[in-house]
């Protein structure tokens, strides 16, 4: 099969016009979208493997693996990407690669303690390959996690004294647990405020598009299940941040553009919009559509949000601004939210009703605990 890039996918999606070429394009690169079966298979064929004895190295069932490699079922949490690469003994780039690639969960976040100590135990998976790497990591974090208490201590941390990659050295140079215990015990403000910058990016958004700006007014103002208002709450107060498929759909939700989603993304440590994922071609599609057609919407106020929330007495100027560009609540220009387009659109092409991502738009599905 001949690689194509997907900048060149990317570039087809933005410039197509109507949905008709946005289906001849869907069609033409469907070899090139990526799916967890043909990972799954790849790793078997390349390691020699059955699904029984790649169940056994990984913690996981024979029936389980045979319904990744047979029927695309994809692993339901994070967690489990965990399992499955530490007992592959994935080093960092690959662990990286199919959390964000096949889970579309962020990738290890060396400010998140529990990534932390995923990266500590992937830097220094046990001489015996017996051991399983994915217990060892368990046992870790039960010793580990107590030594950074959580619970109403989280605050916005405006200057981390941190930059990641360099924590993300030194986890991996560390010599043993004690260093590592050390090392938890200095960085207890950083571990305490992980993803905040991502947290005060969306609330932003959620000031701009309800006046009350709290996440409960938001949920009862635009009709959405409970559940959205959990996912919000589990992110304040625990800093567990929501897989990329609902991240995405609370970013289409608040009428973010292709350039404030990425940057979303960006602070969730996601990869931007891919041109290689079917569904979120559908995404670019409709939202650079959007920047053409609505002259307001080509206006860039992710800029804005960061000041406002930064700067308390540009707040309301800035709230009110955001109010005019993106809500227009008050005024008889009121257009139907960006959800709108990206149901009709998904309508329009006949996309599997079943599959999760596609649940949640057509049928505003996110349950409670999902």
């Amino acid at each position: 099969m001949k690689y194509i890039r997907t900048v060149e996918i990317y570039e087809q999606v933005i410039n197509c016009e109507e949905i008709d070429e946005l289906k001849e394009i869907l069609d033409k690169y469907s070899p090139y979208y990526s799916r967890w079966r043909d990972y799954i298979n790849e790793i078997m064929i390349k390691n020699g493997l059955s699904y029984g004895k790649l169940g056994a190295i990984c913690g996981f069932s024979k029936n389980t693996i045979k319904s990744w490699g047979t029927a695309n079922k994809v692993p339901k949490s994070r967690e489990a990407f965990f399992r499955f690469g530490m007992g592959l003994r994935c080093n960092i780039g690959e662990m990286n690669y199919i959390l964000q690639r096949y889970g579309k969960y962020p990738k290890l976040y060396a400010k998140s303690l529990e990534d932390a100590i995923a990266i500590y135990e992937i830097t220094h998976y046990p001489e015996d390959e017996s051991v399983n790497a994915y217990d060892e990591f368990q046992k870790k974090k039960e010793i580990f996690i107590k030594y950074v208490n959580q619970k109403n201590k989280r605050h916005f941390l405006h200057n981390s004294q941190n930059a990641t990659l360099d924590m993300e050295k030194v986890i991996t140079e560390l010599d043993d647990d004690e260093q590592f215990i050390q090392f938890i015990k200095e960085n207890e403000v950083e571990f305490m405020n992980s993803y905040y910058k991502l947290l005060d990016y969306i609330s932003a958004f959620v000031k701009a598009e309800n006046m009350d700006g709290s996440y409960h007014s938001l949920v009862k103002g635009k009709e959405l299940n409970k559940g959205f208002e959990k996912m919000l709450s589990n992110l304040r107060n625990k800093g567990e941040v929501p897989n990329r498929d609902k991240l995405i759909w609370l970013g289409i939700v608040l009428n973010m553009s292709m350039s404030e989603i990425n940057k979303m993304l960006e602070y969730a440590n996601m990869e931007k919009l891919c041109a290689k994922d079917k569904i979120e071609c559908v995404y670019m599609f409709i939202l650079a559509n959007l920047d053409v057609s609505n002259p307001y919407y080509q206006i860039d106020h992710a800029v804005l949000v960061s000041k406002y929330t930064e700067n308390p007495q540009i707040k309301e100027q800035c709230n009110n601004l955001l109010e005019e560009l993106v809500g227009l609540k008050n005024s008889g220009e009121v257009r139907e939210d960006v959800e709108y387009y990206v149901k009709e659109t998904l309508k329009s092409l006949e996309f599997d009703e079943d599959d999760e991502i596609v649940k949640l738009f057509l049928k505003n599905n996110l349950q409670k605990g999902e």
